[in-house]
């Protein structure tokens, strides 16, 4: 058992005599305190090398510590700025698309309006091209309606006659019907329809305006 202080303190000797100590007694005493000393200091020796060693992995994981923490510091700086530099290019990427949408919209906005207008135009013209059509066929019946009325107005004049009559080709006619009807009762049938188809030729022509001088021209003769 090892000694405590207060044991080797108080430890006494026994006197031989009056003041001597038995010698094996102290030598014994002396070895066992030797022995607990030199039990102490290997004790100790163990612990202090032992704490070097413990002193030492603190240190190592103190370095450690140090630089796992430096790697997650430098970690976490990549990390905001790549998501710094991320957020960057988004907002970019963002921007450009935008831009290009309301670019590609506006495109299509004013190509949009054009054609509308382009084709507004044209059915505009349309329109009005129609509507002009219209107005010169209205134009054109109308006058072909008036070239019917006056055609038929004058057909149904007894001038027509009149004026058929006094062509030349007319009285010619009428004289050649007069001398082969005396002659011939037969041919003054053929004669007459000569004379009717000269008449329908004539009238199919328009209406003819004899001059005074062409009625002298045909007495002549």
């Amino acid at each position: 058992m090892a000694l405590s202080p207060d044991e080797i303190l108080n430890h006494e000797f026994t006197k031989k005599g009056s003041k001597a100590y038995v010698a094996t007694e102290v030598d014994a005493f002396l070895d066992q305190v030797n022995s607990d000393y030199e039990a102490l200091i290997a004790e100790r020796d163990a612990l202090k090398v032992q704490l070097e060693q413990s002193q030492s992995q603190v240190e190592a994981l103190e370095a450690k510590r140090e630089q796992v923490n430096q790697s997650i510091f430098v970690a976490q700086e990549a990390a905001d700025r790549l998501k710094k530099d991320a957020d960057v290019e988004v907002k970019k990427q963002l921007t450009h698309a935008q831009e290009a949408a309301t670019k590609i919209i506006s495109d299509s906005r004013v190509k949009a309006e054009a054609e509308a207008e382009r084709l507004a135009q044209e059915n505009a013209e349309l329109t009005n091209e129609q509507n002009q059509l219209r107005t010169e066929v209205e134009s054109f019946k109308n006058s072909f309606l008036q070239l019917l009325t006056a055609q038929r107005t004058l057909l149904e004049n007894d001038e027509l006659a009149e004026a058929v009559h006094r062509l030349p080709i007319g009285q010619v006619t009428a004289n050649r019907i007069g001398k082969v009807a005396e002659a011939a009762p037969v041919e003054v049938s053929s004669q007459s329809e000569q004379e009717s188809d000269e008449q329908e030729t004539v009238e199919a022509q328009g209406p003819v305006v004899v001059f005074p001088e062409s009625e002298d021209q045909a007495d002549n003769h």
